[in-house]
């Protein structure tokens, strides 16, 4: 059996498993959402979903980590503070050990490593030899007016890459944005992620599964709307995009960086420099590859769907 762990509303999970059908594979998915009772047997653990469908770890051959964590509907905490405490600090390490299980499978990327950290990654990118922008994190308006005196072609951007914020009747996106002194209204203000702007000729979206790159050229200099930052799309006239190889040595130093990381897949995000530098940005493990997948022919859902395929 294979075990996805996704949300909901991950249409590339829904695609995955028709593939997997295909594969006449047995597959259950659980969703951040669905309620999951787990039952603990000494040599074995029963997972047991609303719905009466059950399963036990020890049938599980392939798993993949797309999103989400298990919403466990049967650990009953006390009322007592103390022990309330303990409970849970109990379930963490319990709920790590069963990570850890099916990390010991064949599996696509982990709950353990989806959580990335973009200023440790691009760190991490310099440190194997990638060209990446240069951080700078900045509190005070007299650092920043420091910076704009030494670099006046700037750029703000969320740290965790967190791009949406839902409220009632509206929702805000955090797009990359070109920044000046006369922006900053504060003399202290929250941290907030600063780089140095990085003209760009196009933009490239690559999916890494297995050591091998899918990669796509998003060719967004042609809008004044996706210039700074692609995905403040331009529904009445997208983007073209096109198939694209990235050279053999940037792909090398990538593989280098996720072995770092102790990833088997994710999105890389990267610009492409008017003197033809390809300058890293970021990787996400759990984002979204239909968009490459689609436009370029890839039928990256029906790979994915054979790594996960066992005997």
């Amino acid at each position: 059996m294979i075990l996805i762990l996704s949300n909901r509303f991950d249409t590339s999970t829904t695609i995955v498993t028709e593939w997997l059908d295909l594969e006449k594979m047995d597959w259950i998915r659980i969703n951040e959402e669905d309620p999951l009772n787990i039952h603990f047997l000494g040599s074995d653990i029963k997972f047991e979903l609303i719905n009466n469908k059950s399963f036990f770890l020890s049938e599980i051959k392939s798993y993949w980590y797309r999103r989400g964590l298990f919403n466990l509907a049967n650990f009953k905490l006390s009322s007592i503070k103390q022990f309330n405490s303990f409970q849970q600090f109990e379930t963490k390490k319990i709920i790590e050990f069963i990570m850890y299980k099916l990390d010991c499978l064949n599996k696509i990327n982990s709950f353990n490593n989806s959580d990335v950290n973009k200023l440790i990654i691009s760190d991490k990118a310099r440190k194997v030899g990638l060209i990446t922008p240069i951080d700078y994190l900045i509190s005070l308006k007299d650092s920043f007016k420091n910076l704009e005196s030494y670099n006046n072609s700037l750029i703000t951007k969320s740290v965790s890459g967190d791009c949406m914020q839902d409220f009632q009747n509206f929702t805000i996106y955090n797009y990359t944005k070109k920044i000046t002194l006369k922006d900053v209204s504060s003399d202290l203000f929250f941290p907030s992620l600063v780089q140095n702007y990085i003209e760009k000729k196009y933009e490239i979206r690559s999916f890494f599964l297995n050591n091998e790159f899918y990669s796509m050229a998003i060719l967004s200099q042609n809008s004044k709307q996706t210039e700074i930052d692609f995905r403040d799309y331009n529904k009445e006239k997208p983007n073209r995009t096109i198939p694209f190889k990235l050279p053999n040595y940037i792909e090398n130093k990538i593989k280098q960086l996720m072995d770092e990381l102790s990833l088997n897949s994710g999105s890389i995000d990267m610009i492409v420099t008017p003197q033809n530098d390809f300058v890293f940005l970021e990787v996400n493990p759990i984002g979204q590859f239909g968009m490459t997948s689609y436009p370029c022919n890839y039928n990256i859902e029906k790979l994915i769907a054979k790594t996960l395929k066992y005997d």
